[in-house]
């Protein structure tokens, strides 16, 4: 039975990427660079996001970088929408007594605004913004919560989230409804590959009647 339900956040509760993938391109044309077609960024996209930059030959500095997003990212904002699903599907794990933690990248400041603006205060046990690597991290949170690694899930929309999960031991469930191509994540190798996060709490339920029966392909 699960118990814990580790949330990433973009992409997955919310639909940043239109507001992300617009900032990035005006980062990059700010920098002198070219913008990117929606193609050739989410090819080139990746967590920590630094190898983003670096994969372009841009120098990176991390404070400076952070103050020129948190400039730039405010224009783009109001393209920035929580998913349909995302309210109910949580929802339905609350009433399963499950414990529900985010575990984003996102700027922490803007992930407590959005929780409360989504109506999804009280409904999420802890959220913690601002990490910008998640594999370094994630063993603390797993010991701070005591968190019960076999009865846990992490979902994610990256790559880098079914890293994270594997790294700690933790069953990861791919979505598809944010920044990673299904090519991408199935080369991954998740444990559980689903359309996007309302497809959650019937998979908590098959868990809890057979056990982690292993990869559940997309919308199924």
């Amino acid at each position: 039975m699960i118990k814990a339900v580790i949330l990433d956040w973009s992409g997955v509760v919310s639909n940043d990427w239109p507001a992300t993938f617009a900032t990035s391109n005006d980062v990059l044309e700010e920098r002198g660079h070219k913008r990117l077609s929606e193609e050739k960024f989410r090819e080139l996209y990746e967590l920590p996001w630094m190898r983003f930059y670096e994969k372009q030959g841009i120098p990176v500095n991390a404070k400076d970088e952070r103050e020129r997003w948190g400039r730039l990212f405010p224009k783009n904002y109001g393209k920035v929408k929580v998913f349909p699903f995302a309210k109910k599907a949580i929802e339905q794990l609350k009433a399963k007594a499950i414990k529900v933690i985010v575990f984003s990248t996102h700027n922490q400041k803007l992930l407590d605004k959005e929780i409360e603006n989504y109506g999804l205060k009280g409904l999420i046990g802890f959220a913690y913004g601002n990490i910008d690597d998640k594999r370094q991290k994630i063993e603390g949170l797993v010991k701070a919560h005591k968190i019960e690694r076999q009865k846990t899930l992490f979902v994610g929309d990256m790559v880098h989230d079914v890293e994270t999960a594997r790294q700690a031991g933790i069953k990861s469930v791919a979505v598809l409804s944010g920044y990673d191509s299904k090519e991408k994540l199935k080369k991954a190798k998740p444990d559980f590959l689903l359309k996007d996060l309302g497809k959650l709490p019937s998979l908590v339920e098959r868990i809890k009647y057979s056990g982690p029966a292993g990869y559940l392909e997309a919308g199924k």
